[in-house]
């Protein structure tokens, strides 16, 4: 924690900000804590305590909208606030709704890119899940394209990954894509 306040000290000098020493003392550790409680530490293990169950005879989409996350633009360390849609069809394994919301977020949080993150949390629940198809669409604001045009952003970037009967299936494609269509949400879309 000492090597990021030294650090942001540094940049709040380094861009002329040192002169306001009274009013910012405390925003190197304030930002320290922040990343630190933002950015999961490396070591944690996602796989530990994602439970799966016995499908109960379910054979059609099971599917979870609006789950908002928070990620970190790992090319300028500022946030995306985005709102992703997931579903599957089951084989054999179900997983709670809130094992997937955590499955995404502890991948959103750490230094990433949008279109990794669908590959990857698509990746680790088709692993664990291994239904019949699967499909993740993630609806992001990222901060810094608003901060790097000096404008309020009003962009929304959308990446999706699908796969199995969610990709080919003539009669689940469509249902797929109307269930997930328009969806209100805190990005006005």
């Amino acid at each position: 924690m000492d090597a990021i306040e030294t650090a942001v000290g540094d940049l709040l000098r380094g861009l002329g900000q040192g002169d306001k020493a009274e009013v910012m003392a405390q925003t190197p550790r304030r930002v320290a804590e922040l990343y630190a409680q933002s950015i999961n530490p490396g070591d944690i293990d996602i796989e530990e305590d994602f439970k799966v169950f016995d499908n109960p005879g379910l054979d059609d989409l099971i599917l979870v909208n609006d789950v908002h996350y928070v990620s970190m633009c790992e090319h300028h360390l500022a946030p995306a606030f985005g709102i992703a849609h997931l579903g599957y069809v089951p084989d054999r394994k179900v997983a709670g709704y809130s094992k997937l919301k955590k499955g995404l977020n502890y991948l959103s949080r750490q230094p990433q890119l949008n279109e990794r993150l669908v590959v990857q949390a698509v990746d680790f629940l088709e692993s664990r899940l291994q239904p019949k198809g699967i499909g993740l669409i993630l609806r992001s604001a990222h901060c810094c394209i608003a901060l790097r045009t000096n404008a309020p952003s009003q962009e929304v970037v959308t990446v999706a990954d699908l796969r199995g009967v969610l990709r080919e299936d003539r009669y689940r494609q469509p249902l797929w894509s109307s269930a997930v269509a328009e969806r209100p949400s805190f990005l006005g879309r």
